[in-house]
């Protein structure tokens, strides 16, 4: 690597040049695994350097006979260097040069080097500068082919189906596939310098050795599914979709949790690639696919939220009752991925695109999650339905509100959760039915339940009690003498997160350009309010000091306010009651 920039700075050197040769040139069997590494780790970066003269030099130097047996080094990290350089080496070598390269990989034995080597050539391929794209995109069909019949090969499908029935199953949902499946015979007449032969015989000697054993066969699989999934990333194949579904339905395939990850991979990027949405109505067809587990569920899920603004009736029907049959999953984690997703749905997207995705039923499964056994669950479940009373119509938010299983218990047991961000959730459901005006939310209140949560450890549970006791203020005057909305509210006006001040702030303001005989000209001099006081609501409002709460809510006011104080003067002596501390500051 020092080579690498000392290169830099001199273009061509010959003295740095000879000893890069006289490295490399060093018999193979006499160099150490470090050795190795360093030498390829020189060549990566002279390739970097984007010089004309440098990148000649490394690809005579480097050529490949050179390169090939550090590609099949016992040391996987000279193996991996290699692969980085391989890479590299592809974006400016001809079409030619390409079909040299697969012609040596069909002399090889070791069949996931072999397809480690042509992943790297399809994902450099559509960048080669030395190749039209129309025959890089050929170069790369084929090989991507061969991947996805060497997978077909190893797990074949054990009911008999094949990607012919798939896409038949795809055209017949009503979905306008516009790519016809490339079969073998298109394959065979696609004009390429790399011939039959030698693809035919990389697929032979890799299918061979995967019947050796279980792990080779695997391990195969895997490699194959990397060089489709390069492919995918670039360029759309009806063919390549309806081999992934298929491949994913396999019950042998489903047993492998990396082999489905790279399927399900090379599946969602097809299918964003797919034109004019062609074959979206796999995607409700993956969420029910239970061996799809929560990791690569949020992968499916972003693409049908991607989908969900342009796509038909029947498509959204169909994801419904997708959701409705994985939200019932015995993993915790796929129930919380579903109720996750309606709730960005909700969010992202306006009612009307979202109203035949939230149905009765789908509320119905998420007011049962309030009471999951996972903590997690419950909490996106009450996000979930706070989503639905927030944007949704009326006739939703009124049938949350009045849900047989919603009761006025319930959400207390909610908001006395022993979890923190299960308590957030409650609170952001209870604040959204009352700002709705729906439900018999004031009564899962009571002053005791507000202390506590205003007294709570957690400050993002503290910013959502001041936002209720602001609220109440405002709306239930009558409640507001028997809960001490008001009075908690000023108590948290000086508590010791900034961040609860700032909503207790927002609140106060609110509350006082809402009440006509507070006058916001004259600010008041600055006075404690203490809960006990019997004073009138807005007495107590005109008594608060908006001004000195704005300014404790800056971080450099704090800090300022440290260093502006005379420590030994102010701090180290007592002013009150012995042990009572001064409390002076309002970083403490």
């Amino acid at each position: 690597m020092l080579l690498g920039r000392l290169f830099h700075v001199n273009t061509i050197d010959p003295n740095l040049s000879a000893l890069i040769e006289q490295l490399v040139a060093r018999p193979f069997a006499l160099q150490t695994s470090a050795r190795k590494a360093a030498v390829l780790a020189t060549a990566q970066t002279l390739l970097l350097l984007k010089n004309k003269d440098v990148q000649v030099f490394v690809h005579r130097v480097f050529a490949q006979p050179v390169l090939e047996p550090y590609l099949y080094d016992v040391d996987r990290l000279v193996r991996d260097r290699a692969l980085d350089v391989l890479e590299l080496v592809v974006l400016d070598v001809d079409a030619m040069g390409v079909r040299g390269l697969v012609a040596a990989l069909a002399r090889r034995v070791d069949g996931c080097v072999v397809l480690r080597c042509l992943a790297a050539v399809v994902k450099q391929l559509p960048w080669n500068r030395c190749i039209e794209k129309g025959e890089a995109r050929r170069l790369g069909l084929m090989i991507a082919n061969m991947g996805v019949s060497l997978l077909l090969s190893i797990h074949p499908a054990v009911d008999g189906s094949d990607v012919d029935t798939v896409q038949m199953q795809i055209t017949s949902s009503g979905v306008d596939t516009t790519e016809a499946p490339i079969t073998s015979s298109d394959v065979d007449s696609i004009q390429t310098p790399i011939t039959s032969s030698d693809v035919d015989s990389i697929q032979t000697q890799v299918a061979k050795a995967a019947q050796q054993s279980p792990s080779a066969s695997s391990m195969i699989a895997c490699e194959a599914a990397r060089i489709v999934r390069e492919h995918s990333q670039t360029t759309f194949s009806a063919h390549t979709a309806s081999s992934m579904c298929l491949l994913l339905s396999n019950p042998r395939v489903q047993q492998h949790t990396q082999l489905v990850q790279l399927v399900l991979s090379t599946l969602l990027q097809t299918l964003r690639l797919a034109h004019n949405r062609t074959h979206v109505q796999m995607v409700p067809r993956l969420i029910c696919t239970f061996a799809i587990r929560a990791p690569g569920l949020r992968g499916v899920f972003d693409l049908a939220l991607e989908l969900l603004g342009s796509c038909n009736a029947e498509f959204v029907q169909g994801l419904e009752h997708a959701i409705r049959t994985r939200i019932v999953d015995v993993e915790w984690e796929a129930r919380d991925t579903v109720l996750e997703f309606v709730t960005r749905a909700v969010r992202e997207h306006a009612w009307p695109c979202v109203e035949l995705l939230v149905t009765q039923q789908v509320v119905d499964d998420a007011v049962r999650a309030l009471s999951d056994a996972e903590e997690y669950v419950r909490a996106s479940a009450a996000y979930l339905l706070a989503a639905v009373v927030e944007r949704g119509d009326e006739e939703r938010a009124r049938y949350v509100s009045e849900h047989k299983h919603l009761t006025q218990s319930d959400l207390a047991r909610l908001v006395a959760d022993s979890e923190a961000f299960v308590k957030r959730a409650a609170l952001d459901l209870v604040h959204a039915l009352g700002t709705r005006g729906v439900g018999m939310w004031i009564e899962c209140l009571t002053y005791r339940t507000l202390y506590d949560l205003a007294d709570d450890p957690d400050f993002e549970v503290r910013v959502r009690c001041a936002r209720i006791l602001a609220l109440l203020t405002q709306t239930s005057p009558v409640n507001t003498s028997e809960l001490q909305s008001t009075s908690l509210l000023l108590e948290m006006c000086r508590d010791s997160s900034r961040y609860v001040r700032a909503e207790c702030l927002r609140s106060l303001r609110e509350l006082k350009q809402n009440t006509p005989d507070v006058d916001m000209t004259n600010e008041p001099e600055p006075k404690r309010v203490y809960v006990g006081e019997r004073t009138d609501l807005w007495e107590k409002l005109r008594n608060v000091d908006l001004a000195q709460l704005e300014a404790s809510l800056s971080a450099e006011h704090l800090y300022q306010e440290a260093l502006d104080t005379q420590v030994a003067r102010e701090l180290m002596r007592e002013k009150s009651d012995a042990n009572a501390g001064n409390n002076i500051l309002d970083c403490y």
